[in-house]
């Protein structure tokens, strides 16, 4: 099972993949997830181009279970991709 954390530091030193949320350069009102997993210089999965933030949250939180990843790091200063909307 993966949690979805807020802090890093709720990994400690165990692997995670981090979640960055961020608006578009193009359209300030959108909001924007970008995540990837690699293993050393090889790149085992990573968000698309047009896929809704809430379909790549899904994806990264998947891609973590599959690996044995215990946590996805939701990367959100700006707090534009909440928990209530992440369900």
């Amino acid at each position: 099972m993966v949690a979805v954390i807020d802090e890093l530091t709720e990994a400690g030193a165990a692997p995670y993949i981090e979640f960055k949320v961020h608006r578009s350069p193009d359209d300030p009102d959108l909001v924007l997830g970008s995540w990837r997993f690699a293993h050393g210089e090889r790149v085992i999965d990573q968000n698309k181009p047009g896929t809704s933030i809430t379909m790549e949250f899904r994806f990264a939180v998947d891609c973590a279970d599959q690996h044995g990843i215990p946590f996805v790091w939701v990367n959100d200063p700006e707090e534009l991709f909440p928990p209530w909307v992440r369900r």
